[in-house]
């Protein structure tokens, strides 16, 4: 088990030929005058909504991205819908617990396949997401088991305003996705494929 500095150790199959993480989009510059962990008492207030694909209502379930558009939506932060565009707002973060802050995005794909789940790294090595294999919203923490396969798969970490930004910090940017081999050929994303709790 590798188990360094590194919060998510990579799996080789998530990496080009040359070693390096797929990175979807080019950074885009966002002030940092607020931080994004504001959005975690709102995400932690649909804990226990069902998980439904393609759903973006705590009415009716959420899939992954789904609710990472609505819980950021809440604070004016407008956010594409799947988890491969969500990857190209914001900026990149390294994937360490020592970069990572509460509320930026992490996003996971498993043997080098399309970006297929976000979550919304909620600090204390744990995520807060709608997980299709957990069957809804719940915490998840990295350290354990489960949190294993989030470890092994996450690809792409991203830091995008509040409120305080507003409207307009995130482009669309599918065609930089496909010029960075990012699959984004997919409607809507497919789930993690974490173990069942």
């Amino acid at each position: 088990m590798r188990i360094a500095a590194v919060i998510l150790p990579l799996a080789a199959a998530c990496s080009h030929p040359s070693g390096s993480v797929i990175q979807a989009g080019r950074p885009f510059p966002v002030p940092t005058s607020r931080s994004a962990a504001v959005v975690i008492p709102t995400a932690e207030r649909y804990i226990g909504v069902k998980y439904m694909w393609g759903g973006t209502s705590p009415n009716t379930g959420f899939d992954c991205s789904g609710y990472v558009q609505y819980v950021f939506a809440r604070h004016g932060v407008r956010l594409p819908r799947t988890s491969r565009a969500q990857a190209s707002a914001g900026a990149r973060v390294p994937l360490t617990f020592n970069d990572l802050r509460t509320g930026d995005l992490l996003m996971f794909a498993s043997n080098g396949s399309p970006i297929s789940h976000v979550a919304i790294y909620a600090g204390n090595k744990r995520i807060i997401h709608s997980s299709k294999s957990g069957a809804g919203v719940r915490y998840d923490n990295l350290t354990s088991n489960r949190g294993a396969w989030y470890r092994d798969n996450a690809v792409v970490a991203r830091r995008v305003g509040t409120e305080a930004q507003g409207r307009g910090i995130v482009r669309d940017l599918v065609a930089e996705l496909r010029a960075s081999g990012v699959r984004v050929d997919f409607p809507l994303d497919v789930g993690d494929f974490a173990p069942r709790p």
